[in-house]
């Protein structure tokens, strides 16, 4: 009787990156940039003031970082990871939100307008207010030009 294992055989394990190079989520965004900067997810936690299973948890699409996160985590990656439209008023209102870390409550407060009204702004609906119109185009004009585009 012949021993088929008498002989082995040596295979490389592929070069299989360790993120999506193309990261379409804020956790896929935040692990591409950990790796690629050789952090640990304790360092990048304390640079977020969260704690290192928030990381984790965001890497590993298990949860999502609540908005008043979203400053310190666009500040982090040095980009706005979010891919949708600015062009539109409504589009612009959400961007805002995002780099601001902005609840729909605080939105409207500072926009001296009715949580309802920057809600149904922001999912398209016309605003009524020319005056508030213009303040919201020019707040999103004041953003530096890294956080006015999604990376290609």
């Amino acid at each position: 009787m012949r021993n088929f294992l008498s002989r082995s055989k040596v295979v490389k394990k592929p070069n299989v990156p360790q993120y999506n190079p193309n990261p379409q989520t804020i956790g896929e965004h935040i692990r591409k940039k950990r790796i690629e900067g050789k952090l640990s997810q304790k360092a990048v936690a304390d640079q977020l003031e969260v704690e290192e299973n928030t990381i984790t948890g965001w890497e590993l699409e298990r949860s999502q970082p609540l908005m008043k996160h979203y400053p310190a985590i666009i500040r982090f990656l040095g980009y706005y990871p979010f891919d949708h439209e600015t062009d539109s008023l409504a589009g612009k209102l959400k961007h805002l939100r995002h780099c601001h870390g902005l609840s729909f409550k605080e939105c409207a407060r500072r926009l001296s307008i009715s949580v309802d009204a920057a809600m149904r702004w922001e999912r398209g609906k016309p605003v009524a207010y020319p005056s508030t119109r213009k303040l919201i185009i020019d707040l999103w004009q004041q953003l530096p030009s890294n956080l006015l585009q999604h990376p290609v």
